[in-house]
């Protein structure tokens, strides 16, 4: 069980540190024991979710690992989402409770939640299975979030790998800016608890001051993030971070010549693969030759065998997802005779895989992915929208961009500064484009759906 890697570490060891604060292991399990409490309250939360919505912070960690202590499944959600996505999360995962900060990057959450919460909340719903240690929620292709369930022996077994694989120590100092309530972020923060390390939580922002800061005052030597948040590094620091060692890399292609640059000012960062679906896949290991580092995003982990099957790679091991959550149909296809098929084209090449593209239409955005549907859809619950349809494009600071080619209804005006402001009131923020064309019609394939090839000409 997930809840057993917080028992591990001295008590008097750094756990966590946030905002200039800093919690020992002992006074972490201490907070958790006070979150525990306050969840058991709430009756028996055995197989019930229970949801969070929080920043990266103690409090988080801390009632994350109450809830595992107790049972119960764990809901984590992005502070980044807003009411349509918190509606449609909360409605399917049925949480028996809800715990989130009053207010977060100017949101009220407080406001918006009492006339957002299921009827779950307080009574509870059918329970999971014991296995299950986690709901965490991705796009779906059509835009319709989708419930990953998570198991407690891929989140153990999978921080322990890469514990191991970056060789961490207590003595280590973990900068954590991926949010823990993505795939990504829940287990590099589990990494760091297995080996004892502190972890420095920091949340996302478009500056990378607050996070050098962070860095500096507590001698990271540990740092995981998206590519977009390497080259962004590298930009306010030419000369590179040489307190940083090593760390992970992961959530969009990253270009070789970036890990290159990073390897040249004395930080090696591990190229890593994986999906919410499956934990991480692979990884570079730290003495693979350079060639591999920083081409390929390594070979399979123990738990996992890999193969690529019609350009498509496949996943196969026992700590993939059991499934989505009350889907029982997209379950169904996102295996074939227990391979899971990842939607992501790759070659092999002597064990060590390379990704060269997707089958799935996915937009990676600073490291978050984000559907083009799911975004459609936020634009056209505008009254004054006819059609709508979402591109993504190169960026150089992002990785990619989002654009987003709009038709009004017959007689109505539009403009992209009101039209981005309504999609950032019903959508998170990563996912508003960034600019918006508005067309008189849009092209249509013989279907009657937009020509996104002929927009992207």
């Amino acid at each position: 069980m997930i809840a057993s890697l917080l028992e591990e570490a001295p008590a008097d060891h750094p756990a966590l540190s946030a905002e200039g604060q800093v919690l020992t292991y002992g006074e972490l399990r201490d907070l958790s024991a006070g979150s525990e409490a306050e969840l058991a309250a709430a009756g028996d939360l055995t197989g019930q979710r229970v949801a969070f919505i929080s920043p990266n912070a103690p409090e988080l960690v801390a009632g994350l690992f109450a809830a595992w202590r107790l049972g119960a499944v764990a809901v984590p959600l992005s502070t980044r989402l807003r009411e349509t996505e918190l509606e449609l999360m909360l409605a399917d995962a049925e949480p028996i409770a809800i715990r989130s900060v009053d207010s977060h990057g100017g949101y009220s959450f407080a406001d918006v939640l009492p006339g957002i919460t299921p009827p779950s909340v307080g009574t509870g719903a059918e329970p999971l299975d014991a296995e299950v240690a986690a709901i965490l929620y991705t796009s779906g292709t059509t835009g319709i979030p989708k419930g990953v369930l998570v198991k407690h022996v891929r989140e153990v077994e999978g921080s322990r790998f890469l514990a191991d694989t970056l060789r961490l120590t207590q003595d280590d100092r973990c900068g954590l800016i991926v949010p823990i309530s993505h795939a990504f972020g829940l287990t590099c923060m589990h990494a760091g608890i297995a080996a004892g390390a502190e972890c420095i939580l920091v949340e996302s922002s478009f500056s990378p001051a607050p996070l050098l800061r962070a860095l500096e005052a507590r001698h990271a030597t540990i740092l995981h993030g998206s590519p977009t948040l390497f080259r962004t590094l590298l930009k306010a620091r030419p000369d590179g971070l040489p307190a940083i060692r090593t760390g992970l890399v992961a959530g969009a292609p990253c270009p070789s010549d970036l890990l290159e640059a990073l390897d040249e000012r004395g930080t090696r960062i591990l190229n890593c693969y994986g999906l919410s679906e499956t934990g991480a896949v692979t990884c570079v290991e730290f003495d693979d030759p350079p060639e591999a580092r920083h081409r390929t995003v390594g070979r399979a982990a123990p738990q996992y065998d890999v193969r690529v099957r019609a350009r498509e790679l496949e996943v196969r091991g026992e700590h993939l997802t059991p499934g989505y959550y009350r889907r029982p149909e997209e379950s169904a296809q996102a295996f074939q005779d227990g391979w899971f098929r990842t939607g992501d084209l790759a070659e092999i090449e002597d064990g060590y895989v390379s990704i060269v593209g997707r089958a799935k239409e996915i937009v990676h955005v600073g490291g978050f992915n984000v559907v083009p549907a799911e975004v459609e859809a936020a634009l056209l619950a505008h009254p004054d929208v006819a059609n709508v349809a979402v591109l993504g494009v190169p960026d150089e600071r992002m990785g990619e961009a989002l654009v987003a080619y709009v038709s009004p209804q017959r007689d109505r005006d539009l403009n992209a500064r009101d039209l981005i402001a309504f999609a950032r009131s019903r959508i998170a923020g990563y996912k508003v484009p960034y600019a918006i064309e508005i067309l008189p019609e849009l092209p249509l394939l013989p279907s009657g759906k937009p020509d996104r090839a002929a927009l992207s000409r």
